[in-house]
């Protein structure tokens, strides 16, 4: 039994009834690392009816059932019947068909309890099945607690403990990837890549907000509800209805970080329950071949147990396994401190030579804020495509690509010369010795919002050396020449004061990239 100086890891008791017979109850948790020996405490009661006339009764009835006499006998009990089984991290480990209301279970690599095999316990979750094979009692309640061998703490790791995005970012030892520039005419189509309806936690219908979707300009939509697709079944009406695109996503709400999944090609669920804390690259692989792109969201969020799984707490082997990061959320976002981080986090990345799309999403629930100044994701996208897989797979390979300007008003276009060549956001130029490159930022006339300033309205040009041009307040047009061989990077950026307080950003593009 357990003794003082045992890690427990999963405890439960559970309480079901006589129509529980003949059920699987399955309890899901996670083994740290360096788990030598798992030990499992398993009881329930009553084990038996202990009703004389009860389980007379039990005997008749199963008698006449199958027409085979049965005598009881004073003191003859009918028993309750639970067993276990085991799935750790690599799956099947074992089970045991064992009549004892208490049971002891010991998993290591060389002597556990018979039932189970003896190999090295992997980290990651498990699972214990609880099979019912039969309760004859009202009621039988179990318990059950799973614990190990208590390891020091320098030996012990906690993944979802290690807040893997405050970590030193190394360099990106990976080429970044080159994608076609866009062919034709382009055009900005306005977007919101994170909604919510009540399907989930939402306050609105997915036609509600299709219709203030239509009203704001919007003309693309990913729905994104947490962890259902249900909304799925009203997309093409709420389509027809507003005169918009709807795509298919989803917000994994997991307990280590929100995954969004933008893009589905066809309704597709893919299991947030089956992703422990270092499986997230498994979960990716299984998105992407259903088509779809995978962000991270609201990275630098409050996580838990005040905002559950919102802060990414997953550890990444690489930020290349994933097309985007939400680095804006919520209405109003240039001015909320998780996202200025978020902002700060893409920067390093893009310095230390990764390239990763910057979004945002207004994490939509309702419409009951007044003025509540959402920024919107416009995606460069060819002109032509209409037909829905055409422009599903347009708008993703736009996101992909980067070719996405943010901004609370109109988006900003950046673009560079480098000769004869005109580069536009996403993509990435090969400096040419002695020849300058030509930068080239602007904006069309905002319709300006009442809480904003617009004499305060400033164009500035980024790169990862440092601001090098500021442009003066209500100026939307920039030009400059850059010759400085040791830039990554380009982008532009607009800050505006809004309720009379200091300048906040209110919008930025993607990169061009340099090298």
């Amino acid at each position: 039994m357990r003794v003082e100086g045992q890690d427990i890891l999963f405890e439960i008791k559970s309480c079901i009834t006589n129509k529980s017979t003949q059920s699987h109850i399955k309890h899901t948790f996670f083994v740290p690392d360096h788990t030598e020996t798992l030990y499992i405490d398993f009881s329930f009661h009553p084990s038996h009816e202990t009703s004389d006339v009860k389980n007379k009764q039990l005997f008749e009835e199963a008698s006449q059932y199958y027409a085979t006499r049965l005598s009881h006998k004073s003191g003859d009990q009918v028993k309750n019947l639970l067993t276990l089984s085991v799935d750790d991290h690599d799956g099947f480990r074992g089970a045991r068909h064992y009549h004892s209301p208490t049971q002891h279970v010991i998993i290591n690599d060389n002597k556990s309890t018979p039932g189970f095999l003896n190999r090295r316990n992997p980290t990651g979750l498990w699972s214990i099945t609880v099979s019912v094979h039969a309760i004859v009692t009202e009621t039988c309640e179990y318990r059950m607690c799973v614990y190990r061998e208590y390891q020091s703490a320098t030996n012990t790791s906690i993944p979802w403990r290690h807040k893997p995005l405050t970590h030193q970012i190394e360099d990106n030892d990976i080429s970044i990837s080159v994608y076609p520039q866009i062919e034709g005419t382009a055009q900005w189509v306005p977007s919101e890549l994170h909604t919510h309806t009540l399907h989930s936690d939402g306050k609105q219908s997915l036609i509600e907000m299709a219709e203030v979707a239509k009203e704001m300009g919007l003309k693309a939509v990913v729905m994104t509800d947490h962890n259902t697709i249900s909304p799925f079944e009203g997309i093409e009406q709420a389509e027809a209805h507003a005169g918009i695109h709807i795509l298919y996503g989803l917000e994994w709400t997991t307990f280590y970080g929100h995954l969004l999944t933008i893009g589905y090609e066809k309704p597709t669920y893919t299991d947030w329950r089956v992703i422990g804390p270092l499986d997230i690259k498994s979960g990716i692989t299984e998105i992407g071949q259903h088509g779809a792109l995978v962000g991270i969201a609201h990275p630098f969020r409050i996580g838990n147990p005040i905002g559950t799984g919102c802060h990414w707490e997953f550890p990444i082997e690489s930020i290349n396994e994933f097309d985007f990061m939400e680095v804006w959320n919520s209405t109003r976002p240039g001015s909320k401190v998780y996202n200025q981080r978020a902002f700060q986090y893409w920067t390093d990345l893009l310095n230390k030579g990764y390239r990763i799309t910057a979004t945002s999403g207004r994490d939509w629930h309702h419409n009951e804020e007044s003025n509540p100044i959402p920024a919107i994701t416009y995606v460069m996208m060819p002109e032509a495509y209409e037909d829905k897989n055409m422009f599903r797979k347009a708008f993703l390979s736009s996101i992909r690509s980067g070719r996405v300007s943010i901004s609370y008003g109109q988006p900003l276009d950046l673009t560079v010369k480098q000769g004869e060549t005109v580069y536009k956001i996403g993509d990435v130029i090969n400096i040419i010795e002695n020849k300058p490159i030509i930068v080239q930022v602007h904006t069309e006339e905002w319709e300006i919002n009442d809480r904003i300033d617009e004499k305060s309205v400033s164009l500035v040009i980024v790169t990862s050396e440092g601001k090098i041009l500021h442009g003066r307040p209500g100026v939307l047009q920039l030009d400059t020449e850059i010759s400085n061989e040791h830039v990554k990077w380009i982008r532009a950026e607009l800050y505006a004061s809004i309720d009379h307080e200091k300048p906040e950003l209110v919008a930025f593009t993607n990169p061009i990239y340099i090298r």
